[in-house]
Formats: C-alpha cells, structure tokens, sequence
C-alpha cells in the first residue's frame, strides 16, 4: 500500500500542471510615451456593441481625435474574454491598426480618465472630425450614379433625335 501511494504521489507531479497563469499586462506606459507607440489616440463613446466567437466590435462616436483617426464613428475589435470595454462608457482609446480595422489591444492604458488627455495633449492638435451623416453610404452613391446615368442617357437620347 506504501509503494502504490508513493508511485501516485510520484506520477501526480509529472501529471498535475505545474501552476496556471492569467492574462497579465506589464505596467502600462505613461500616455505621452504611448502616444508614439500606439496608431491611434481618442477620445469616444461606445454605443453599439456585437460579440462573436472570439471577439467584441464596438461601434465608438469619436468625439476628439488626437492621432490616427479622423471619422467620427469607427468600429474597433476588441478581445471577447478579455476586453474591458462598456456600453455606454467614454473613455480614452489607444488604438492600433490591422488592416482596415481598428483594434483595441489587451494592454492598451486606455483609461476612463478622459480628462488626462486635456492634459497630456495639449500640445497636440486635434484632428478634424468627417461626420458620420456627410460620409455617403454605398446605396447613396448607388442613387446618384443611377441619376447621373439616367441624365446622361437622356440627354444623348434628344442629341441623337
């Protein structure tokens, strides 16, 4: 019974993980160093938010753009198990970029302390913001391509007459 319990307790050490390990960020960069580190720097709202299998689109109204972004609604992914990002909340986005697509990082220093950037950037120039009603939709530019088409088809119509 002694050799079964120590083959057991032997085994177990081999069989047993040796310790589990969480997610764990190192100390953020202060904002001014991550400023240069990071694709994009704003100031938004999420208002939409849809998650799948592996991650959260939120929809963001920007309302100041520091560095990267000049719309004033983008899309951002962020990680489905890890993201900390609220509906409804406003906080400052250190962003990247892949691709197309906005993307907050695991360890970004994105903050609810939105008043930190009146400070810290101050220096910084606000980019200019394309409003989400002035940016056409594809059926808007469908409509006015149909109507110029039509005009032009028209017109060559009464020129060949």
């Amino acid at each position: 019974m002694k050799r079964l319990l120590i083959a057991v307790l032997f085994l177990s050490m081999f069989l047993l993980p040796a310790h589990s390990q969480a997610l764990s960020c190192e100390e953020p960069p202060p904002p001014e160093i991550a400023y240069d580190e990071y694709d994009a720097v704003i100031i938004g709202t999420v208002e939409k938010i849809s998650e799948s299998m592996s991650a959260k689109t939120m929809t963001v109204r920007v309302e100041k753009s520091f560095k990267g972004v000049d719309r004033e609604i983008i899309t951002v992914k962020e990680d489905l198990t890890w993201g900390q990002s609220q509906l409804h909340s406003s906080l400052l986005f250190f962003l990247n970029k892949e691709g197309e697509n906005w993307v907050h990082p695991l360890c970004s220093p994105t903050t609810a302390d939105t008043d930190l950037a009146d400070a810290v950037f101050a220096d910084k120039e606000e980019l200019a913001l394309q409003s989400a009603e002035n940016n056409p939709t594809g059926w808007q530019l469908a409509i006015l391509l149909g109507a110029i088409l039509a005009v032009s088809a028209g017109a060559l119509q009464k020129i060949r007459r």
